[in-house]
């Protein structure tokens, strides 16, 4: 039987070596020239191409036109090309009463800005402010504005007491009453301070319906003198408060015949 000899690579012939040599050359010059292009780039696109003007649009009340390029001009970095569009949205809308903005670039130096202040709709806890989205922003050194309600919550609720304000607001103003503080606490207990003087207690459940009681007999009630607190948190009834001025109150009821003395 013959035997099989192995196959043996023919070793690499003295002339691929250089070839080899060279193309790897080749490919790092080719990557510190890219590399090299791309700096150039960099050092020379903002002064051959600068951006000489920053635009304001939008209806400002709280922070000025100046206020803004300055801000915008600060974190400019590159030209009309390379300027971080993203990072100039985020620097205008880290001022307190910036509530959105956007850019673009006008050919061939100029930056246009243009900004939406947040709106509150009032005040929110101690000293911030909230709008009609249940967005909870600080005015920082801004002026608050005067005669704003209050909204008294946790953070998270904020969207929540936003949309019972409004809703409310609306079925008071039907009986002439305006609110003046809303507040819930973490057991989820409403009340309602309204511009009168009065106080509701509407508890954590059937809010609703208890505010409903308490507009159904409010004429009632301001016919018969001054309420301090109405306490709603009954099954089929409310228990008044009044001011001593208040003379001849009327029953604490709404007309059904017994009430509950459960309240929640």
């Amino acid at each position: 039987m013959a035997e099989s000899t192995p196959d043996i690579a023919p070793a690499p012939s003295d002339s691929s070596r250089p070839r080899s040599r060279l193309r790897a050359f080749l490919g790092l010059a080719l990557l510190c020239a890219m590399a090299a292009a791309v700096w150039l780039f960099g050092y020379w696109e903002p002064r051959l191409l600068p951006i000489r003007v920053i635009e304001v649009e939008g209806e400002l009340h709280h922070h000025s036109s100046r206020l803004l390029e300055k801000t915008i001009g600060e974190r400019l970095r590159g030209g009309i090309l390379t300027a971080d569009l993203v990072d100039l949205k985020n620097a205008a809308e880290e001022l307190s009463w910036v509530g959105s903005a956007s850019l673009r670039r006008v050919w061939p130096d100029r930056l246009q800005v243009r900004v939406e202040e947040h709106r509150p709709i009032a005040r929110w806890n101690a000293d911030r402010l909230v709008t009609a989205e249940g967005v909870v922003f600080d005015p920082g050194t801004g002026t608050i504005p005067a005669g704003l309600p209050v909204l008294e919550g946790d953070d998270k609720r904020a969207p929540e007491l936003v949309r019972q304000y409004l809703k409310w607001r609306e079925d008071l103003m039907l009986v002439g009453h305006l609110i003046q503080v809303l507040s819930v606490d973490p057991r989820g207990d409403w009340r309602l301070e309204l511009v009168m003087g009065t106080d509701l207690r509407l508890g954590t459940g059937a809010i609703e319906e208890r505010l409903t009681r308490f507009i159904a007999s409010a004429p009632q009630l301001e016919a018969a003198g001054q309420p301090l607190e109405v306490d709603l948190r009954y099954s089929n009834g409310f228990a008044v408060k009044w001011a001593p001025s208040a003379e001849s109150p009327v029953p604490a009821n709404t007309g059904r015949s017994k009430r509950s003395g459960n309240r929640g």
